[in-house]
């Protein structure tokens, strides 16, 4: 009897294991195709934006041309009209009334999801079905390993592998933000005409031009870099911003670990009465201080969807001299 019982807890034992690696093996096969179709996959819809109790909705266009690149078209649909087209990422004309705030940061999501690595510091977990859009979606959580990111959950067009709906959540599992399309409609490779002028920019968005020369101040603040980030985050982008006067200037660095990311913003500042403050704006935390770098007094400051504590910690590491730490 006693062996009987044994091999009955094996078998339960290894069908239970067996069910677990089959779960598994499923978020991966999520993963990759996450990945696939981020760079392979055109659609067009309408989605809504949700952030502390207010509500935008944008149209978007999203092609795949024929060279390979991600086209993208935004337009606000309430409120003030933005507009926005963007090339692999890169920002090529915009509404005037928006330019000088998009050339730090980005009022678009960038569909940043990378899954390189990032089981690293989430733990990913297969929730089950659900219906968005009037289609079929797989639910993803993805919850974080450690306490310097937010768990995030992810509606997956079965269809397509496109995310229609992402809720960033806090650690007692409240919603703090939330992008969500109520229109989609996948797009083939070839498109109409019609199609191809809906990803041109109307007359309202202007050209957006690139520096093509780095100027001497921007040489001077290569050292400017806080010394420690969360595990995992990477510098993405950078960008350098000269005031119109030349008398200021603001060097913003965009980090991620592959599905969110934050910002941090170097401004020269000649007023040594202002000072620093800490601010949670729903899911962004918001993180300021002065700081002295050689001959010039720094405002540091560390935007994103990371809890508050991370963003203190990366705005105090802002240090001459501090070696980086690893944990």
């Amino acid at each position: 009897m006693r062996i009987k019982l044994l091999c009955s807890g094996a078998a339960l034992w290894v069908l239970l294991a067996g069910q677990a690696y089959a779960v598994e093996s499923a978020a991966d096969q999520w993963l990759q195709r996450l990945q696939s179709a981020r760079d392979t996959q055109s659609y067009q819809g309408t989605f809504i934006y949700e952030r502390k109790g207010s509500f935008l909705t944008h149209q978007v266009w999203r092609h795949i041309n024929p060279a390979g690149q991600r086209v993208e078209r935004f337009v606000q649909l309430n409120g003030p009209a933005h507009e926005m087209v963007r090339v692999d990422g890169q920002v090529t004309c915009m509404s005037a009334t928006i330019a000088d705030a998009l050339a730090v940061v980005d009022l678009w999501p960038t569909e940043a999801i990378k899954t390189q690595q990032l089981q690293e510091w989430y733990e990913v977990l297969l929730l089950g079905e659900s219906r968005e859009a009037g289609r079929m979606t797989t639910v993803l959580l993805f919850s974080p390993l450690d306490q310097h990111r937010y768990p995030v959950e992810i509606y997956i067009d079965q269809a397509t592998a496109i995310p229609l709906k992402t809720l960033l959540l806090n650690e007692q599992g409240q919603l703090l933000e939330r992008l969500q399309f109520v229109q989609f409609e996948a797009e083939s490779d070839s498109i109409s005409a019609e199609e191809s002028q809906a990803l041109l920019g109307s007359a309202n968005c202007l050209p957006v031009s690139k520096a093509a020369v780095v100027t001497d101040t921007e040489k001077n603040t290569k050292n400017w870099t806080v010394h420690w980030i969360p595990p995992g985050f990477k510098l993405l982008k950078s960008h350098f911003q000269p005031a119109a006067n030349n008398a200021s200037y603001v060097l913003s660095q965009v980090y991620s670990d592959g599905l969110t990311h934050f910002s941090v913003f170097y401004e020269n500042v000649d007023n040594l009465e202002v000072e620093g403050g800490r601010r949670q704006l729903g899911p962004t935390a918001v993180v300021s201080r002065k700081v002295v770098q050689g001959a010039e007094n720094l405002m540091v400051t560390v935007v994103g969807e990371i809890p508050i504590g991370s963003a203190e910690r990366i705005a105090l590491s802002m240090h001459a001299g501090q070696e980086q730490a690893d944990d």
